[in-house]
């Protein structure tokens, strides 16, 4: 799957690593149960980094090895897996809306994430731990 995932306010980078690593485990729990990290079991991603014009960390994610999760299921764990904020006097997730579409394998990966690395984004490569 392929998707956006976004923030409602800035958050710093260590903030958004922390949500993504928290986002990569919940998916990891979903596809292979609590126990994923015994079983040697876990999803793969590529997570490309960068600003909005608004000034906000975004990430595209190409994810691997997701199993029968659809693209809800995976909007739904980004949109309540952020730490909580106040926003308006109201603690919500401060993690925003998410895109996420199936994978088309006959674009490959690298037309995916590819453009963010040349865009002056960062390209991380990788699996849970």
């Amino acid at each position: 799957m392929f998707g956006h995932l976004t923030y409602k306010q800035p958050v710093t980078k260590i903030g958004a690593d922390r949500d993504f690593n928290r986002f990569v485990r919940g998916i990891d729990e979903k596809c292979f149960g609590r126990r994923y990290r015994e079983r040697g079991k876990h999803i793969t991603f590529a997570r490309g980094v960068e600003y909005q014009i608004r000034g906000v960390l975004h990430n595209h994610v190409l994810l691997g090895l997701t199993g029968d999760l659809s693209p809800f299921d995976i909007i739904r764990l980004w949109e309540r897996i952020g730490s909580l904020v106040e926003i308006d006097g109201v603690l919500q997730p401060r993690t925003g809306f998410a895109r996420v579409y199936e994978y088309d394998p006959n674009l490959g990966g690298s037309h995916y994430v590819s453009k963010y690395a040349v865009k002056g984004g960062t390209v991380e490569v990788g699996c849970s731990k």
